[in-house]
């Protein structure tokens, strides 16, 4: 017993250090002065609550990460003056507005962003989702973009929340997944009241979507000639009740082939198979990913999915409605479907009475795992009349992955301190200095909040990364779809380069591998979508490399 105990103390003692981490709001002073509009009226329509994404991607190409926001305008008048913007990074931690220059100051009721190369011409292409039109800008190559969404054909006109760009028949071109949501226009409102404890009087509130019917997601197969072809029914992805609001790309039977999964509001999530052949199987229930698990349907908003143990295991997180938990499904290799496990990864208890809707997996501390970091807020701003418990603005959260299984909630000790509103949330190094910085959309419905946060990671210690850009040849050029694997000392770390995930967003598509104290990575290897194979060995830390498929020494 002794010696045991000595053991446990000697490791204890001379185990590494954890790093302090630490986010800073970096907001004011970097030029970003954006504040989401809602276009509310005071009539409570839907999608004033909803929010917006916000994106980081690099759109001159010049290697510094830019800022794209979505942001609704009015509903109900012919004056629609408000429009997305673009914040051009120019590389000392500022940002300026080329939203006008860029050819991007067209007004919509912006909900989602998704951007790839999706013409493989070397820059990247925006495509909206709106209450409304959809709209697919074209990269000029000159810092400006053109409309081309009436010629690629790719407009529609639901309600849209979030979409990917990924490549379903791994021919090369890259195909689009539409998350729809439900059938609500102005005209066709229901006005919904709820009953104040204090006065009992009614007052209006914001209805939930199970007054109104869902509208099916749409699949658009790129046709290689700059337009798309609505294939949603041949493709068996045709599904009405969805209500979808986030989408996720995973390869979870691990075939090559991308699959889907989809998170609902208040219906059965989605998980699509790839079959392959161009067509898609759910197979969420099977799966076991379509309810909680008491067999509720739970107000689902967004979802990501990684290896968070290095073992090639796969967790889906899904945010949900106050009171239901952020889901934690998981599948590690050999097993047959997901397994809920919230509570034994010791995010349930936090996540209860939290509202989420962004969410994505990121190694905050570059230790070689992957953590979680969750945006919250309510949709309804009086809702203290009615639930005193329940506040409108809420804290992010941020769970540390303790590399047992468990994550641990850092949220107020890594700086997040301030409440906020929040629904899009991306990660991107936006100042190229190896970690992961953040960017959170809030909601604009008060006057209170709305703000963006950009948010500098300025974790210390700093550990060593390897940095990853795949630029396809025989596959899309983006390299959407690969799957990276990185050796270096015991780990073994698995990451997929995506669009979508989050809530109506999308990080950058570089891929962070955190390093720890490990100065080599022994092995690095590539398996594009193509099939074709790529291999690394002995390669230096802290450096982004860009990985051309086919040109390594194999």
């Amino acid at each position: 017993m002794r010696v045991y105990l000595f053991v446990l103390l000697f490791s204890f003692l001379y185990m590494p250090a954890k790093a302090d981490v630490k986010f800073t709001d970096v907001t004011d002073g970097s030029g970003i002065e954006f504040r989401h509009f809602t276009g509310a009226t005071g009539k409570r329509y839907m999608p004033e609550t909803m929010g917006a994404g916000c994106a980081f991607l690099d759109y001159d190409a010049d290697g510094n990460l830019d800022i794209l926001l979505a942001n609704g305008t009015n509903l109900t008048s012919e004056n629609q003056a408000e429009t997305p913007r673009l914040y051009r990074n120019v590389g000392d931690g500022r940002f300026i507005d080329v939203t006008e220059i860029a050819g991007l100051n067209v007004p919509m009721y912006g909900m989602g962003i998704t951007a790839a190369d999706y013409d493989n011409d070397t820059d990247i292409d925006i495509y909206f989702t709106n209450v409304g039109k959809n709209r697919l800008f074209r990269n000029n190559g000159n810092q400006t973009f053109t409309d081309v969404t009436d010629a690629a054909e790719v407009g529609d006109p639901s309600w849209s929340t979030s979409a990917a760009f990924f490549d379903a028949d791994n021919d090369g071109w890259l195909d689009i997944f539409v998350c729809n949501y439900v059938e609500w226009t102005p005209e066709t409102d229901i006005p919904c009241t709820v009953q104040r404890t204090t006065d009992n009087k009614r007052y209006r509130t914001y209805c939930t979507p199970t007054i109104y019917a869902g509208q099916s997601c749409r699949f658009y197969r790129n046709r290689g000639d700059g337009t798309f072809n609505d294939l949603t029914t041949q493709a068996g992805l045709y599904n009405p009740i969805g209500k979808s609001l986030g989408v996720t790309l995973l390869d979870y039977n691990r075939d090559g082939w991308i699959d889907l999964a989809v998170a609902n509001d208040t219906e059965p999530n989605f998980l699509y198979k790839n079959n392959g052949d161009g067509t898609f199987t759910d197979e969420a229930v099977v799966m076991g990913v379509a309810f909680s698990e008491n067999g509720k349907a739970r107000g689902s908003m967004g979802i990501d999915a990684a290896d968070v143990d290095n073992n090639g295991s796969i967790a889906i997180a899904i945010g949900n409605f106050s009171n239901e938990k952020t889901a934690f499904f998981y599948a590690k290799p050999g097993d047959i479907y997901f397994t809920d496990r919230t509570d034994n990864a010791q995010i349930g208890n936090v996540s209860y009475r939290l509202l989420t809707f962004g969410l994505l997996f990121f190694d905050c501390d570059l230790d070689g795992t992957l953590d979680l970091f969750c945006v919250n807020g309510h949709i309804e701003p009086e809702v203290q009349r009615y639930q005193q418990h329940t506040p409108y603005a809420q804290l992010p959260a941020l769970f540390r992955n303790r590399s047992d299984g468990t994550f641990q909630d850092i949220t107020k000790n890594a700086g997040f301190t301030r409440p906020g509103v929040g629904r899009g949330c991306a990660y991107g190094d936006y100042d190229n200095d190896g970690d992961l910085d953040i960017l959170v959309q809030n909601n604009g419905a008060t006057q209170d909040y709305g703000k963006t946060w950009l948010l500098r990671n300025d974790t210390e210690p700093t550990a060593n990364y390897l940095r990853v850009r795949t630029i396809g040849t025989r596959s899309n050029r983006d390299g959407i779809g690969a799957t990276i694997q990185v050796k270096s000392g015991n780990s073994l770390q698995q990451q997929t380069v995506r669009t979508g995930s989050s809530y109506c967003s999308q990080s950058e598509m570089t891929l962070t591998f955190g390093l720890g104290n490990n100065e080599t990575i022994e092995k690095l290897e590539i398996q594009w979508p193509s099939g074709e194979t790529d291999r690394y060995v002995e390669l230096k830390a802290n450096q982004l490399i860009e990985a051309i498929e086919g040109a390594s020494q194999k």
